[in-house]
């Protein structure tokens, strides 16, 4: 998690929040900034101001204000909470006002609105206002009358806005064609409109157009995408460089979305090889298999390339590029209008949210949509979609990444704390700190709940340490224990234990384990055996081991055989030998028909779990289980699945102690090829990859002690000077396949410095078998100790004061003479340095050092920009050039 150092954000939905607060009566400005507010916010505003539009407690100039946004926001979805607020509104001016803003909303819900309220507010005055409104609704003119008028767009707003408010009311099945037709013959308004009233005309067939416009949207805004990339790359080159990019791009798109076009696109490749290039047939030939802007334009510049039409091609990139940013524009646009139109239906539940994901998806993937596609898709999002919450944290825009959170923010849905506790730990900085100021608010946010665990009120600490649990809070561990330490009652201990088992926290392991005797209740011993086990920790495992020998209730000795082995996953990370026999002591008393209390068969089941180097153990654990085996086939209880999984068991056992078996010799074989390994000399990378080669058997498992046999060598060598590259490389693929951690930073200095692809290759491959992810391949140790070489005392100073931060050790030299003496008879990690001085040239003297291993890495601080040689060489991680702040030499020192 992003350290909380700087300032918690303050989001859209805290700043409407403050605007609200600071109301006062007579605020002529107070419209304005809300309408500012509500420009940002949009849609995500509604469950505020709508909660507020419906309190009594809400002064009555904050509703007008509210009921007076709407005219400039008229989203259909403010329809219920105006209704709800007007159910209960004794204010007949605020009254009035609602049912306009009901009425100028001209949508299906706003006329059922209207006409509910008719029905339940029965007095004269407001029945009079309701009937005004409902006569607003009332036309002699047909459906075709309203679509034409429709269609005046922006040639004339109040008549196209009127049309489509009686069609959005009114509108059946029968008019859909109609719509469908005044909005591909419409201008933008039209459509807009247009798009409008399919949202609240509920028919499937408006639910299909949309979803079809939404994806028709969303390839055309691809296929723009594409062309805007192209052009931009078109853009920037010569008259001569122009038709091979071309041909470049004509032969990597048709090539990925017309396989079929293979034949005429070598055609192509051809014609424009010849000395006298004649492509014009060729692109012709394309033509059948054009489609899309994109398309259409590689075809047309290739025709006019071809004709030698240079003007008309220059003028048509012109055209070409000043429409595309427009059309995308428009595409994101529409793509916005849609997607609300939709989540409209979805609250007005004629679709189910399951149904729109399959249309939305591809849209956020694509980024074709804006904020309104945001707000319309993360609002409706169900919880349960955690692939697609991932994909949120994983784009690569920051911006978009805080929309995101501030989205889904404004849902303070509970359920979504696992996804911002994932956000937390973004690593940008401010979008983390976003992720934790949304947690803060949500119901199981950290600081509300530490106020609840802390109250001693019983209750309420179960609560907390509930919801810890369920949220597997990490911060709440070390809280936990200390209430496990100082509380007495059993109920609490129990559930704190089990919160503390989800967490995971390795370092309840002493506390717990301190906790678990025989005397504590049985659902405390149970409670805490089991998150013993689920911690899967050495000290755990091996704690639950040597308290078993003083435990008695069968419950709890089956969870303690169990988690002795969950820390030991594999040969990789065996059982150790000195705690096998407590092992075997414990697996006999758990199959004791007596003291186990038929936990047999289970424990049984567990031994198939045991990785442990000793041929013996096997075997005798195979003869118990099959003595076992042949008593409980005798019980009448015994089904044939049983037989099966136990008799599995035997087979396992047997099969790992021959294997071990089997494992001495190669082992021995194994030693042999070590003790033979040459100092020198050229068969030294022979030998080296016959090690490697042999330690690759499948079959073969690298006990801990022949790992760390092999790291010594491994070591000694790499420390050895004047290895070949190949020698190197072998060692460090050896090094790799150890899996020992102590092999990590070597190997990943041998990574950063090389310049061979052979052997920048066997290291990378060798650092990802030691568990590096790839962005771990490229990131430097931490730097502990720097030198700093600067002829100026003053600037030297400014850096030493910092560098200095407690863990670092800096020191300081004012010529190379100086650098010697300190570096005679230590190394350090770092050293900055100018890359000249009075001697001269300083690059033949740091290569001399690097070659001694005097420093790791070399970071130049100079005003000489001719640094080009030096900087070649890979161990300088950057230059700095005079003058600069000091923050540029820390963040050059990150990792």
């Amino acid at each position: 998690m992003p350290s909380p150092l700087r300032k918690i954000p303050h989001t859209p939905l805290d700043n409407l929040r403050d605007l609200l607060k600071e109301f006062a009566e007579g605020d002529v400005q107070f419209p304005a900034r809300l309408a500012s507010q509500l420009q940002t916010l949009k849609k995500q505003a509604l469950h505020e101001l709508g909660s507020r539009l419906g309190s009594q407690g809400t002064p009555r100039g904050l509703r007008k204000a509210i009921l007076g946004a709407v005219a400039k926001f008229d989203w259909p979805e403010w329809t219920p909470w105006i209704a709800m607020a007007l159910k209960t509104e004794q204010d007949l001016g605020i009254f009035d006002e609602g049912c306009a803003t009901l009425g100028a909303l001209g949508t299906r819900g706003a006329l059922t609105a209207l006409t509910a309220l008719k029905t339940s507010r029965t007095e004269h005055d407001y029945q009079v206002i309701l009937n005004r409104e409902l006569g607003l609704f009332q036309s002699q003119q047909s459906a075709a009358y309203h679509i034409s008028r429709l269609m005046e767009g922006q040639g004339n707003l109040r008549m196209a806005a009127q049309g489509a408010k009686l069609l959005g009311a009114t509108a059946g099945a029968q008019d859909l064609g109609a719509i469908v037709e005044a909005y591909h013959n419409g201008d933008p308004l039209a459509q807009r409109l247009a798009i409008r009233v399919m949202g609240s005309l509920p028919e499937a067939g408006a639910t299909a157009f949309l979803k079809a416009v939404a994806e028709s949207a969303r390839e055309d805004f691809l296929d723009h995408q594409l062309l805007l990339a192209g052009l931009n790359r078109l853009q920037t080159l010569q008259r001569a460089s122009v038709l091979p990019e071309l041909l470049r791009q004509t032969l990597a798109h048709f090539s990925s979305r017309h396989p079929e076009t293979k034949e005429l696109l070598a055609g192509l490749q051809r014609a424009a090889a010849q000395e006298e290039p004649d492509i014009l047939g060729a692109v012709e030939d394309l033509r059948p298999w054009v489609g899309g802007v994109y398309e259409t334009f590689l075809t047309d510049a290739l025709t006019l390339m071809g004709e030698g039409k240079v003007a008309r091609y220059s003028a048509m990139v012109s055209d070409a590029a000043q429409g595309v940013e427009a059309r995308l524009g428009f595409l994101t646009s529409l793509v916005d209008q849609v997607a609300e139109a939709l989540a409209f239906k979805v609250d007005c539940g004629e679709i189910t949210r399951e149904e729109i994901l399959p249309i939305f998806a591809p849209i956020l993937r694509s980024r074709a949509g804006g904020d309104g596609f945001v707000t319309a898709f993360l609002r409706l999002l169900p919880v349960t979609e955690t692939a697609l919450l991932a994909e949120l944290l994983k784009d690569p825009d920051i911006s978009r990444r805080e929309k995101y959170l501030d989205a889904l923010g404004t849902r303070e849905d509970d359920a979504l704390t696992p996804f911002f506790l994932a956000a937390m730990e973004d690593p940008i900085v401010e979008v983390g700190q976003r992720a934790i100021h949304h947690l803060g608010k949500l119901p199981s946010s950290f600081p509300a709940l530490m106020g609840m665990f802390e109250s001693g009120q019983q209750d309420q600490v179960r609560s907390a340490i509930r919801v810890f649990g369920e949220n597997r809070t990490r911060m709440a561990a070390e809280p936990l224990l200390g209430f496990l330490q100082k509380d007495n009652r059993d109920a609490l201990i129990v559930e704190t234990v089990e919160a503390l088992s989800a967490i995971g926290y390795p370092g309840s392991a002493p506390v717990l384990l301190e906790l678990l005797h025989d005397g504590k209740p049985l659902n405390l011993q149970i409670a805490l055996a089991a998150a013993l086990k689920e911690l899967g920790t050495p000290e755990a495992s091996l704690g639950l081991l040597r308290k078993a020998p003083n435990l008695k209730q069968p419950q709890v000795l089956i969870l303690a055989l169990e988690g002795a082995l969950t820390a030991f996953p594999g040969f990789d990370r065996p059982l150790p030998l000195d705690a096998l026999p407590d092992f075997i002591k414990l697996f006999e008393r758990c199959c004791d028909e007596r003291e186990g209390e038929g936990q047999r068969l289970r424990a049984i089941l567990a031994s198939q779990d045991l990785f442990v180097f000793d041929r013996p153990a096997y075997n005798l654990l195979k003869d118990r289980v099959s003595d076992f085996l042949f008593d409980m086939r005798t019980k009448e209880t015994w089904d044939r699945e049983s037989n099966d999984r136990v008799a599995l068991v035997v087979k396992e056992l047997a099969r790992r102690g021959d294997g071990l078996g089997l494992l001495a010799q190669k082992e021995a074989g194994i030693n042999a090829q070590i003790q033979k390994l040459p100092e020198k000399g050229p068969k030294k990378a022979e030998a080296l990859l016959a090690l490697r080669e042999a330690l690759s058997d499948p079959e073969l498992i690298i006990r801990p002690e022949l790992a760390q046999t092999l790291s010594g060598v491994v070591l000694g060598m790499l420390s050895a000077p004047g290895a070949e590259w190949r020698e190197v490389a072998h060692l460090c693929e050896i090094g790799g396949l150890t899996r020992q951690p102590g092999m990590v930073e070597p190997i990943r200095e041998i990574y950063l410095s090389a310049s061979g692809l052979g052997l920048k290759s066997a290291a990378r491959a060798a650092l990802l078998a030691l568990g590096l992810t790839e962005s771990d391949l490229n990131r430097r140790p931490p730097v502990r100790s720097v030198l700093l070489l600067e002829p100026s005392a003053f600037f030297r100073k400014r850096l030493a004061m910092a560098l200095a931060n407690g863990e670092r050790e800096v020191m300081e030299a004012g010529s190379r003479e100086e650098a010697e003496a300190i570096l005679a008879g230590r190394s350090v990690d770092l050293v900055i340095t100018e890359s000249k001085d009075a001697q001269g040239d300083l690059a033949p003297w740091l290569e001399d050092l690097k070659g001694r291993e005097r420093f790791r890495y070399a970071l130049l601080s100079t005003a000489n920009r001719d640094i080009a040689p030096l900087r070649l060489n890979p161990w300088v991680i950057g230059a700095l050039f005079k003058p600069y702040p000091t923050e540029h030499v820390l963040q050059a020192l990150e990792p």
